[in-house]
């Protein structure tokens, strides 16, 4: 298993124990992980985002969540 999918999996766990009720506001469970999956993502997002604009031309696949209209 490579570096970055095991540290996907993990960011994974994390996203949903905030999403699923495992850490809640002001709680102290969690904080360090939070913070260390925020500043992850804080320098990764951009990244993907640079990538994907410098190489629109390819396919990337559909998105997951599509825009609709509201």
């Amino acid at each position: 298993m490579s570096i970055l999918s095991m540290l996907f999996d993990r960011l994974y766990v994390l996203r949903n124990q905030l999403i699923h009720g495992g850490a809640t506001w002001n709680s102290r469970v969690n904080r360090a992980q939070i913070r260390d999956g925020a500043a992850i993502l804080g320098f990764l997002v951009p990244v993907f985002i640079e990538l994907m604009m410098d190489h629109a031309h390819e396919d990337w696949g559909r998105p997951f969540y599509p825009v609709t209209e509201g």
